[in-house]
Order: C-alpha cells, then sequence, then structure tokens
C-alpha cells in the first residue's frame, strides 16, 4: 500500500525540520462587498466553486475517518498528552526527597549557642558579684535546686568538651 499523500486530523509537528507554510493573501477590509454589480451569471459561478469545494471538503474527512476513526478526536489526544505530563510530574516529585536535610545540623547549632550563651551570661553575674565584693556577705545566699542541676550539666558539658578536645588535639 502506498504512503498517504496528504495528512488528516490533529499533526503533530516533526522534530527533523520546520515546515514551510503557505502565505494566504489578507481579504480586504470591506470583504467582498464593493461598488461593482456582479452578474447573475458570476454569482452562480461563484456558488458553485463554494459547493464543489464543500463536496469535495466532506469527500476528504469521510476518507480520513475512514482511514483513521480518531482522525478529527482532538480532545482525546490532549487529554492523553496532558495525562503522560502530569504522570511524568508525578514520578518526579516520587523521586524527590521530602525530609529536611540540613535540620539536624541547624539545631545542633542553636543547642551550641545556647550553652555558650548560659556560660556567657554566667560569667557575667560572677563578675558582677565579684564587684559587688563585701556589700552583701552577710546576707545568705539560697540558690534553687533546678539552679544547681543546671550548673551540675553545664560542669559536666565543659568536662565532656575539655575530654574530646584532648582527644583531637
Amino acid at each position: 500500500m502506498a504512503l498517504p499523500t496528504k495528512q488528516y486530523g490533529l499533526i503533530l509537528p516533526q522534530k527533523k525540520g520546520g515546515s514551510k507554510t503557505a502565505i494566504l493573501p489578507k481579504p480586504s477590509v470591506f470583504g467582498d462587498d464593493s461598488d461593482d454589480e456582479t452578474s447573475v451569471g458570476e454569482t452562480l459561478q461563484k456558488e458553485a466553486i463554494k459547493k464543489k469545494m464543500m463536496k469535495q471538503t466532506r469527500l476528504e474527512m469521510q476518507k480520513a475517518l475512514e482511514q483513521d476513526s480518531t482522525v478529527y478526536d482532538y480532545d482525546a489526544v490532549y487529554e492523553d498528552m496532558q495525562k503522560q505530563k502530569h504522570e511524568s510530574n508525578k514520578k518526579v516529585l516520587e523521586g524527590a526527597d521530602k525530609r529536611p536535610k540540613y535540620i539536624h545540623q541547624l539545631m545542633k547549632a542553636v543547642e551550641e549557642r545556647k550553652k555558650e550563651q548560659d556560660r556567657r551570661d554566667e560569667r557575667k553575674i560572677q563578675k558582677e558579684r565579684e564587684a559587688e565584693g563585701e556589700k552583701f556577705a552577710d546576707k545568705e545566699a539560697y540558690v534553687t535546686s533546678a539552679y544547681k542541676k543546671k550548673l551540675e550539666e553545664q560542669k559536666e558539658e565543659e568536662e565532656r568538651e575539655r575530654r574530646q578536645a584532648e582527644i583531637e588535639g
């Protein structure tokens, strides 16, 4: 069977090369209206040509439908293209890792900054007490159990850091 010379229906662009399109003359702004009177014969000829073209177009449409019943089924082709696009997007999104990559490092850095800030505050308080001197020496000092626990944890943390520095250095 010979290859068809005409293609019917939705023609998707080929990747090989561009197609040349014929430039059609632009119709006049006023269309076919003119002051010139056309004869009845000319009008009948124009109508006959139009009918012949319409009949030829209908015949071509029927031939195309006989060759392939889905020639004019543009919506189905479009829906298939959209489905493929959606599925490819879905695959890309599923492949992506949704877990945060660097949050654990940020949290660790925040904890270290917090500890360093507490140490600075403690040193500042200690300097203020030394500046007061013997002003409040006759008063009793009250320390809560939570504060004692915090001081112990700080000492333990400093000891761990000191041991870690000795191992590394």
